[in-house]
């Protein structure tokens, strides 16, 4: 078996029982963009948003194709991660981090609609602050579609079209072509990447569409428990060998951590990434700055310096270790 450590998921862990994950009245879509999609499409008289400073272009997209004016209120590192939420807008989006624990924000004197983005807090918290929840299941596993939203009032959200164009049919031959490589069965090459990229290319465009019932079922008997448990002990050591470089420095209880993010010194993020690249470990930046966003020294920092480092069920204890090798070879070498 390879020992690349990153990149695209090829499998779902399961366990035989339903988890109590999703409530009863959860609508699934091909991604959370679209279940994204879906919420906007209800939220007719709005004409603005606030979004935090620091998030992905596509939570921002579906917001400007839906013709509403963004605003964004600042989200920055000051001995911790602030986010200065403010809601001045008809819509306003709130997210947590990673599946690490973040201030709770008073929204009784708010009167317009409020979606959260569950999809990094999926594992670790419970909310009812929001008119709309959603997320997706494909940063966590192999599913090949995943994406998941609810309202608060249990009421049905609409679905335009069933058809994928194909999408779900790449992300399946891209998930065998990946396990094949992983397991050292006849592929050599990462074509994979390359089908894995023909399918977001069909992604971008596809508005509002269903999951498969595949997906629906395998997300009922999703094995909770050993992913928490995992990611959580992954973490753990990751935490402690990059102490003083912590975004978030508390591993709470009810923590279940998508990655583990850090803010690398000396600006030398993008030096150390390439280095692990090298070494097959493949670390993301959450996230490359959007043509939508307008930053500030203060809401860049985190863009300029952020590298978040895997520790997902995929990974044993070795697996971690040779990632914090890597790294303080390269801090070495630096």
């Amino acid at each position: 078996m390879r020992r690349e450590i990153g990149s695209e998921f090829w499998d779902v862990p399961l366990t035989g029982q339903q988890n109590n994950l999703f409530p009863e009245s959860t609508q699934w879509f091909l991604s959370g963009r679209s279940a994204l999609y879906a919420i906007i499409a209800e939220l007719g008289a709005a004409r603005s948003v606030s979004l935090p400073s620091w998030c992905c272009d596509s939570m921002v997209k579906p917001f400007v194709d839906g013709g509403m004016e963004v605003h964004f209120y600042p989200v920055y590192w000051q001995d911790g991660l602030i986010q200065e939420i403010n809601a001045v807008s008809d819509v306003l989006f709130l997210m947590d981090y990673f599946g690490y624990s973040t201030p709770s924000t008073d929204l009784s004197n708010y009167r317009g609609a409020v979606i959260r983005d569950v999809t990094h807090s999926l594992f670790s918290s419970t909310f009812s602050d929001a008119d709309y929840y959603f997320g997706s299941l494909r940063k966590w596993c192999g599913v090949w579609t995943g994406g998941y939203a609810w309202a608060r009032d249990g009421h049905k959200l609409k679905v335009e079209r069933t058809d994928d164009n194909g999408y779900i049919l790449l992300r399946e031959k891209a998930m065998q072509m990946k396990s094949s490589y992983i397991h050292g069965q006849g592929i050599m090459d990462k074509g994979y990447l390359r089908v894995f990229d023909e399918a977001e290319e069909i992604l971008e465009d596809m508005g509002i569409a269903s999951a498969t019932d595949r997906d629906v079922s395998l997300a009922k008997k999703l094995d909770v428990e050993g992913i928490r448990k995992r990611r959580r002990a992954n973490a753990a050591l990751l935490m402690d060998a990059f102490s003083d470089w912590l975004l978030f420095p508390i591993l709470t209880d009810t923590a279940c951590p998508m990655f583990v993010p850090v803010l690398v010194p000396d600006g030398k993020r993008d030096k150390l990434r390439k280095y692990l690249i090298q070494n097959e470990i493949y670390c993301p930046i959450h996230w490359p700055v959007s043509q939508y966003h307008v930053l500030e020294e203060k809401t860049g920092y985190i863009y300029q310096n952020e590298l978040s480092l895997v520790c997902d069920q995929r990974y044993t204890e070795e697996d971690m270790h040779r990632l914090i090798d890597t790294v303080s070879l390269f801090w070495k070498e630096a």
